[in-house]
């Protein structure tokens, strides 16, 4: 009588184990679109003290700042997709089960407002089939290393669980 038990509680675990192997989940998938980087610095601003040393070139000058630090942002996270991809697929799986697949539409670099050295991201994504919008901000990171490594995709998946309002696209 043991013995038969036993058999059946064997056998009743393997075909658990063998029907929940069996059961085959859809993939999130990420849109290959990359999305629009850009910086936003003390570049802007510096423009008008610029413009009284260069005249009305130098808001242009404090502009194209901003931008050249944005460009050096875009190429580090571009030259860094392939290897977080998965971490950032897996992170939105995870807070939105529900998603089938997502765009990453704007990724926007903020110098922090008390550390010049220092800039945060707020993140734009777009989730299907719902077509939801949702917005992200992350913690601040040196601003170097957002220029020169993959420490934007870190921060930009570790924001994933700090969701803000997104302003008008």
């Amino acid at each position: 009588m043991k013995l038969l038990i036993s058999k059946s509680i064997w056998l009743c675990l393997c075909a658990l184990i063998v029907s929940g192997c069996s059961v085959s989940l859809k993939p999130l998938q990420m849109d290959p679109e990359f999305p629009e980087v850009s910086y936003v610095g003390r570049g802007a601003a510096a423009g008008p003290m610029l413009m009284g040393a260069m005249g009305p070139m130098g808001i242009a000058v404090g502009i194209a700042i901003d931008e050249g630090i944005g460009k050096d942002i875009k190429s580090a996270l571009s030259g860094s997709l392939v290897q977080n991809q998965a971490t950032v697929v897996e992170s939105i799986a995870a807070n939105y089960p529900d998603a089938t697949r997502f765009a990453l539409r704007k990724v926007e670099f903020k110098v922090d407002s008390n550390n010049d050295d220092l800039a945060y991201a707020t993140t734009t994504l777009t989730l299907y089939p719902s077509s939801t919008t949702k917005c992200f901000k992350s913690e601040s990171s040196p601003l170097d290393e957002l220029k020169a490594s993959d420490i934007g995709w870190k921060i930009i998946n570790n924001s994933f669980a700090k969701e803000v309002a997104c302003k008008a696209l």
